[in-house]
């Protein structure tokens, strides 16, 4: 899972996408929590588009924001979620934009069992922004209309890299890349072929870094 994040610069993003972005970079912060803004890509008829969403997905049916987690949906369960199962089979899929995510780290460097939790940075070795694979929703319910996203989610059980965070003891979940390749077919899958386009997360391109 994922709860926060840094993301991409509006330089990084205009070099995913080639293209130059008309989007205020005083509107999203350099750490994005539940509730914060930040640019995320989806599809349109013109193309890619760049828009401020809002992380943890609010449905179209809400009048106002909702109270409960959104920012991450388990694939294994989305279809049978009331939140989740409307963009999901509607394949209302994003792209977000990141240098790099956060996530808690449970053990000490002896290997042994920590007292307490340490938020390791997770970035890729080369320092470069990557993409993570994401689902949207516009909503013009509100008093400003707006677009939210959540990060879709796996169990990250058997791999080797993103199981070593969270409590030992609890299952271990993950975020998803989107390759450069996969992007624009990922933007425009059909729900049922979304795995596909997703790849792990691994220690051979990425690393972590105890959180200041």
């Amino acid at each position: 899972m994922c709860s926060n994040f840094e993301p991409a610069t509006l330089k990084q993003i205009a070099d995913i996408i080639d293209n130059q972005l008309e989007l205020d970079i005083d509107t999203y912060s350099s750490h994005v929590y539940p509730k914060d803004y930040c640019p995320i890509i989806i599809p349109s008829e013109s193309g890619l588009q760049v828009v401020r969403g809002q992380f943890g997905l609010s449905p179209a049916w809400a009048s106002d924001p909702v109270d409960y987690s959104t920012y991450n949906a388990r694939l294994e369960t989305i279809e049978s979620k009331k939140t989740f199962e409307p963009p999901f089979t509607k394949n209302q899929f994003c792209l977000v934009p990141m240098q790099a995510f956060f996530e808690p780290y449970y053990l000490n460097t002896d290997g042994k069992k920590a007292s307490k939790n340490h938020w390791q940075r997770i970035f890729r070795k080369d320092k470069s922004a990557f993409i993570i694979a994401g689902m949207f929703e516009f909503n013009s319910h509100f008093s400003e209309p707006v677009y939210s996203f959540t990060l879709l989610t796996h169990n990250a059980d058997e791999e080797d890299f993103m199981q070593r965070f969270h409590r030992p003891e609890k299952e271990k979940r993950s975020i998803s890349l989107v390759l450069a390749d996969n992007r624009d077919d990922y933007l425009q899958a059909d729900h049922q072929q979304i795995t596909q386009l997703m790849t792990p997360i691994k220690g051979n391109d990425f690393d972590y870094k105890a959180s200041e």
